[in-house]
């Protein structure tokens, strides 16, 4: 029993082992997998990203370059240009995308706007009269060039990009300043086009109010996003640059999360289903072993497990480790069979088994060798007294008490002799038939005095 408990528990603590290391392994390898799903995710972001800045570049340049054009006409010709405004402007606004409305300034004084309505209050605006507006016309004027502004809030409702033109009767010397045009671009209509705001898990940050860089003011987004970003650097403007960063938040789709949880719980249901499968053949195994190894009616080792055990012994003999072998014999186990019957026969020698185990140590062999003849190896015996002393436990054992079987009481005797491995034999077969030898000397001899004190020798000289 205490060995079936110690292998139950090794058995137990090899499987909680084998479930730590696929754990681990598995949690390694899930780790791994996750890793580089978020980051082809990432890529995939970054990916998105990097077009929706491109588009924002691109249309931010193409309404530039139709505001460019409109310079153009104002700069050859500021007079003609003013008396056609309204055909000229009309036409931007259709090529256009995103401009919300244009403005014409000469002398800095907004004198007429397309479209006009929600615009009629702007009408007369001296830009003078509003530094942060003027301060922008004056970077224009001095620039000669086209001067991007913003983003700002309209008073129209929304946020704008406002583009000042700077406008000169003697162009291109710039001497001779004839006023400015101001083009409104939808700064949120730009952007939602662009599709920077709708790549999914990211945050965005842009700053460089009015153009001016990476040390320009955050007009979008968290400030606190530049020391954490992904991703961070410039996004071109005419005539300056913006600072764009942006953090991505890769969320695993749904079936990689699935094949992760598959690859988790698939592992372990295949470590436990192995180990199960292993653990059943191993003792399949041990019991077909067992049962090749043992006595079906007394459970005892058999005659083959024996004799390898004695050729492994007799060949690793160790002069600090004898052992002897007794052969016993039970007397007049003819007459209990053919007066009793076999089954009472069975059952003597299932109990004779039963008291043998019980009289040695844990530490020697109990065998029946076949019928009604047994064996027992007493290992580690450097002292013949104790041998002697054990063989009288077995024989007090057996005799000391009746069998009753069907409620008939029976009462055996043994033939018992005893070889040890220290004596002048080379082989096992050697050791056994000298052993045996013993035993029908005693056996003689109990039937001689079959009345008279049993009594047995080691056989030791």
């Amino acid at each position: 029993m205490n060995l079936r408990k110690r292998t139950v528990a090794g058995i137990l603590s090899l499987f909680a082992f084998g479930l730590l290391i696929v754990i681990y392994l598995t949690s390694s390898v899930v780790t791994l997998l996750d890793d580089r799903f978020r980051s082809e995710r990432v890529d995939e972001l970054h990916s998105q990203f990097l077009l929706a800045k491109s588009n924002l570049e691109s249309n931010l340049f193409r309404d530039v370059f139709l505001v460019d054009s409109l310079a153009t006409v104002f700069n050859i010709d500021p007079k003609s240009a003013a008396e056609n405004f309204d055909e000229i402007g009309s036409r931007l606004l259709q090529k256009s995308k995103h401009v919300r409305s244009i403005g014409m300034g000469p002398n800095d004084v907004l004198n007429h706007i397309i479209p006009l309505e929600g615009n009629e209050k702007a009408i007369g605006l001296d830009f003078r009269t509003v530094p942060e507006q003027y301060k922008t016309i004056i970077t224009a004027r001095e620039q000669g060039d086209i001067y991007l502004a913003g983003p700002v809030d309209l008073v129209q409702g929304g946020r704008g990009l406002i583009a000042r033109i700077p406008v000169f009767n003697d162009y291109p010397v710039n001497l001779d300043y004839w006023g400015t045009v101001s083009v409104v671009i939808d700064y949120e209509k730009l952007i939602n086009d662009a599709g920077l705001f709708r790549i999914q898990n990211s945050k965005v940050a842009i700053r460089g109010l009015n153009g001016t860089g990476k040390s320009g003011q955050v007009f979008e987004g968290d400030e606190a996003l530049f020391n954490v970003a992904d991703y961070s650097g410039k996004l071109l403007i005419p005539n300056g640059e913006w600072w764009i960063a942006v953090e991505f938040f890769p969320i695993l789709e749904k079936n990689q999360t699935l094949f992760l949880a598959l690859v988790r719980w698939g592992s372990l249901l295949v470590y436990v289903l192995l180990f199960g499968l292993v653990t059943l053949l191993w003792a399949y195994y041990l019991a077909e072993r067992q049962r090749a190894n043992a006595d079906s009616l007394t459970h005892l080792v058999n005659r083959r497990f024996t004799l390898d055990y004695l050729n492994r012994r007799f060949t690793d003999k160790n002069p600090k480790d004898d052992f002897f072998v007794v052969a016993i014999d039970l007397n007049y186990f003819k007459e209990i069979n053919d007066n009793l019957g076999h089954y009472a026969g069975d059952e003597v020698l299932r109990c004779v088994a039963q008291r043998m185990q019980a009289a040695v140590r844990s530490t020697d062999l109990v065998a029946r060798m076949g019928g009604d003849e047994f064996l027992v190896v007493l290992n580690r015996i450097r002292d013949s007294k104790i041998a002697d002393t054990l063989v009288a436990k077995i024989r007090q054992t057996v005799e000391g008490s009746e069998f009753v079987v069907d409620d008939q009481p029976i009462h055996l005797s043994i033939s018992v002799g005893v070889a040890c491995s220290t004596e002048e034999v080379n082989s096992v077969d050697g050791l056994l038939k000298l052993a045996d030898a013993r035993m029908y000397e005693n056996k003689a001899a109990i039937k001689e005095h079959c009345n008279a004190p049993k009594h047995e020798s080691t056989g030791k000289a």
